[in-house]
Order: structure tokens, then C-alpha cells, then sequence
């Protein structure tokens, strides 16, 4: 039985709903950085260094944790598979459950990048990778992102000071990928 990088390798890099998926790698290192260190796009995400160096030896840990099928960092492409659009990951992998995360698009990303993003990389990881839960946590000041976790109904699991917890099956998950899918108009 192959193990979850085999099959990520397998999968990776491809073309999905109109863009360009592949993993992350030390070259898009300057574009992550300038994401997490995007003033707007900052404000509800954990602080990041602005450190080059920093960034590239972060991004060396990850690759050690994705060759050993605990963490996917996938970065969504426009369909040219050069202009980067945003990242998701796939991380906290214990088992069968997952944690959805590290969600950051560019402000010139399409207004439905994001989401397609997403639908991709949980696809990913319950159709391919054979996880059964999803995990999310969101930060309670982040209201846009709040509103469209809780427009799924995934299962609320708690709350501390600055965020709320969220957990949803594959089957949650599906009955979601194909609402938006179909209101964006993108085949599955």
C-alpha cells in the first residue's frame, strides 16, 4: 500500500477547476512570505517573520514533515501554472483526521479562487489520502472566513479566547464541494 506522499506524488502537480495545483517548494518561499506579511491578509493569521531565511528554513521543517505524510503545503497556480494565486494545507495529520489551514490567497486572486482552493486540497485529502475528519480552527474577529465555515455546518467543537473550533466528514464535505461547484459553475 502506497503511503500519503506516494500518492500526493502521484497526484501532483495537476490541473483542477480551472488552475494549477503542485506543492510547495523553496522557490515560493518569497511569495509566502509576502502573503503572511501582507498587512490585510495578516490581520487574522498567526505573525510571521519577514526574514528570508526564516521562511526557507520553515519551508526545509515542512518538507521534512511532507516526506513523512504529516503535512501538504499546496499552492493553487492560474492554469498557466506560474502566476500563484494562494496556498491550503493540509496539516495535524493523526490517523484519519486532518486539519484544514494555512488558507491565503493574493488580493489579485479571482473572487472564487479561495474557495475552489479549498474544495481542492479537502478533496484531496478525503478522496485520495483516506482521512474520514476534517479539522478548522478560525479565528473569531475574522468574520468573512467565520461566515462561510459556519455556511456548511460543519460540527462546532469549541471555542477559546480568539477562535472557534470546527470539525466535518467527507460526507459534510461533499454535500459542500457540490453546492459551490455548482454555483460557480465549474465542473467537478
Amino acid at each position: 500500500m502506497k503511503n500519503r506522499k506516494e500518492i500526493i506524488d502521484g497526484i501532483l502537480p495537476t490541473e483542477a477547476y480551472n488552475s494549477y495545483f503542485r506543492l510547495v517548494e523553496m522557490e515560493d518561499a518569497e511569495f509566502i512570505l509576502s502573503l503572511r506579511n501582507n498587512e490585510k491578509l495578516a490581520k487574522h493569521i498567526n505573525p510571521t517573520s519577514t526574514d528570508m531565511e526564516e521562511q526557507i528554513n520553515w519551508l526545509k521543517e515542512y518538507k521534512n514533515r511532507e516526506k513523512n505524510g504529516k503535512d501538504f503545503y499546496i499552492i493553487n497556480l492560474k492554469k498557466d501554472g506560474k502566476t500563484r494565486l494562494g496556498l491550503n494545507r493540509i496539516y495535524n495529520v493523526e490517523g484519519d483526521t486532518f486539519e484544514f489551514g494555512s488558507w491565503l490567497y493574493s488580493p489579485e486572486a479571482g473572487p472564487n479562487d479561495a474557495v475552489l482552493g479549498e474544495l481542492f486540497t479537502k478533496g484531496l485529502a478525503f478522496e485520495e489520502l483516506g482521512f474520514n475528519l476534517c479539522k478548522m480552527e478560525t479565528k473569531k474577529k475574522n468574520t468573512r472566513v467565520l461566515w462561510y465555515a459556519k455556511s456548511y455546518k460543519p460540527k462546532f467543537t469549541g471555542e477559546d479566547e480568539f477562535n472557534h473550533y470546527f470539525e466535518s466528514d467527507y460526507e459534510n464535505f461533499k454535500a459542500h464541494r457540490e453546492k459551490y461547484l455548482k454555483l460557480f459553475n465549474v465542473k467537478p
